[in-house]
């Protein structure tokens, strides 16, 4: 699965999570990195440090998600720093707990001005390049088994996750003959900094792991090897599909 020559960029990198895990995996199978943040320019920082150290180019845009010129704009700069764009991964996303009664219209916008209202800025910006780039290209996005499996307290998360993989679907079919396929990675319980603490609580935990057969949380890595898979020459067949990356969850 080697990314030689390639250039990527990887939005939401900026936590110890997916993002950065992503990230590395990218840059390990020869890609140059382009590294999207919004929080934390000292994480990204320390990223982009490790990447060259790897011996590849790492260049750091910002951007907030929920802003869609600015993703836009991100997706430009990326391109521009790296001499070209061949590979983009939506990573970036927001998650907020609340009842279906008590989600407020700000709340339900807000959730869907990140996670799929950016996504769908950054692939149609990272599509048009790659059109206009006239090589084939390659989308990852980062949904969640919530695009299909609902769960409670996250109404207008799922809605969100729901329109990635149909806005996914809907792209492959229409960029196919461009050359660009556009894949999605579902994860299901993933320890990352989003619900990191809430796992460290034993009670949380044995109750979210109980209907997962590998009986463990997911690790970020976990997610990266399917992204970088369909990153990859090897995926060149692949488009309008979903890796599902949940230990099993979906099938019980």
């Amino acid at each position: 699965m080697t990314l030689a020559s390639s250039t990527a960029l990887v939005t939401g990198a900026d936590s110890q999570g997916i993002g950065r895990a992503v990230a590395l995996a990218l840059a390990a199978a020869g890609a140059d990195v382009a590294l999207h943040w919004y929080r934390s320019r000292e994480l990204a920082d320390e990223l982009a440090a490790t990447i060259r150290g790897m011996g590849r180019r790492a260049a750091l845009v910002h951007a907030d998600m929920g802003d869609a010129a600015a993703a836009r704009a991100a997706v430009r700069d990326a391109r521009d720093a790296l001499g070209g764009l061949g590979i983009l991964v939506c990573n970036a996303a927001r998650i907020q707990r609340k009842a279906f009664l008590e989600i407020t219209d700000e709340d339900w916008a807000g959730i869907h001005a990140v996670n799929l209202h950016g996504y769908f800025a950054c692939a149609q910006e990272a599509a048009r390049i790659m059109v206009a780039q006239g090589e084939p290209g390659r989308i990852v996005m980062v949904s969640s088994v919530n695009q299909a499996h609902a769960n409670p307290d996250i109404a207008h998360y799922v809605a969100t996750k729901g329109g990635v993989m149909m806005l996914g679907r809907a792209m492959a079919l229409e960029l196919a003959p461009y050359g660009i396929t556009v894949n999605l990675v579902a994860p299901g319980t993933i320890e990352t900094d989003i619900n990191r603490h809430m796992l460290a609580d034993p009670e949380f935990r044995a109750r979210k792991l109980a209907p997962v057969p590998l009986r463990r949380a997911g690790l970020p890595e976990d997610v990266a090897g399917a992204v970088t898979y369909l990153a990859s020459e090897a995926a060149s067949y692949v488009t309008g599909a979903t890796i599902v990356v949940d230990g099993g969850l979906t099938i019980t």
